[in-house]
């Protein structure tokens, strides 16, 4: 392959139990746009075998799963790293590359704000604290969390999801089991300086503007752009949340468009050679 040493490899990091191949509609339209090589990488959290996968939480793909995918993109290719988190993926994405020794090189988080009840309307915040609630006591209580039957997330373990509801109730974050207490979680993302772009859906009921202001909040260094995409074509305001994959034209000219202000390359908006014009590669985690 003779791919330029300067092409940019984005990672891409889905929501809370969706699988990698949800993605890669929108990986190979990254690709053709941009020139860039896009990676579809799967987590821990996503289907399959979630309940087989044992009692895991943030600190596995924090400071696992995420610097690992990291490292080995860098071995394969020395451009730029770009990590590409949707919803979930995007709060994990920005938690990891604050915690990382070697960060990434720029973030993009899709439709991705914090868990916080108190960052929803006014209008759905007692429903949302409510919600929030009841996932807790079903983390604390059951052998593990039953999305499919709540009709969120998808089934998970309960220590994800207690960790998923400690956002959810105070706005911070922890992780258990891990060394980085809440303090050095928040100081270390705060620290953190590089591009992030910052991609919201007009009228997401999931990841509402006040959620996606909340999370940007904690990278107050970082060098932020935001884009609010008006897309009504993209259905109901639950469906956006996700619909945005299936149908990315939006969401990839506005990363095509930004990324060049932040990382000139060669080949950057320009047809891709032949070597990336192949099926984006899921990562099996």
């Amino acid at each position: 392959m003779n791919i330029p040493a300067s092409t940019p490899i984005f990672l891409c990091l889905p929501a809370m139990g969706v699988e990698a191949r949800f993605y890669r509609g929108f990986a190979r339209s990254l690709q053709e746009r941009t020139g860039a090589i896009a990676m579809t990488c799967d987590l821990l959290s996503r289907g399959g075998a979630r309940k087989q996968a044992g009692n895991f939480g943030y600190r596995e793909i924090v400071e696992e799963q995420i610097p690992r995918l990291v490292a080995d993109a860098r071995r394969r290719h020395p451009g730029p790293i770009i990590l590409c988190g949707h919803s979930l993926g995007g709060q994990l994405a920005l938690l990891a590359a604050g915690l990382m020794h070697e960060p990434p090189d720029a973030l993009v988080l899709l439709a991705a704000g914090t868990a916080h009840y108190a960052a929803w309307p006014a209008s759905e915040r007692r429903r949302a604290r409510a919600f929030v609630n009841l996932v807790a006591s079903a983390a604390r209580i059951l052998p593990w969390y039953p999305g499919d039957l709540l009709g969120f997330g998808g089934d998970q373990p309960r220590r994800l999801m207690r960790d998923w509801a400690f956002n959810a109730r105070t706005g911070r974050y922890r992780m258990e089991g891990s060394a980085h207490d809440q303090e050095a979680i928040a100081s270390q993302v705060a620290m953190l300086r590089l591009p992030l772009l910052s991609i919201g859906l007009m009228g997401d009921r999931v990841a509402p503007e006040g959620a996606q202001e909340e999370l940007l909040a904690h990278a107050n260094a970082a060098d932020v752009v935001r884009v609010h995409i008006d897309d009504r074509m993209l259905g109901s305001p639950w469906r956006r949340h996700f619909q945005w994959a299936r149908e990315p034209a939006r969401v990839v000219e506005t990363i095509a468009q930004w990324l060049p202000t932040v990382m000139p390359c060669e080949g950057a908006n320009r047809r891709p050679s032949q070597a990336l014009r192949a099926r984006a590669v899921a990562f099996a985690s």
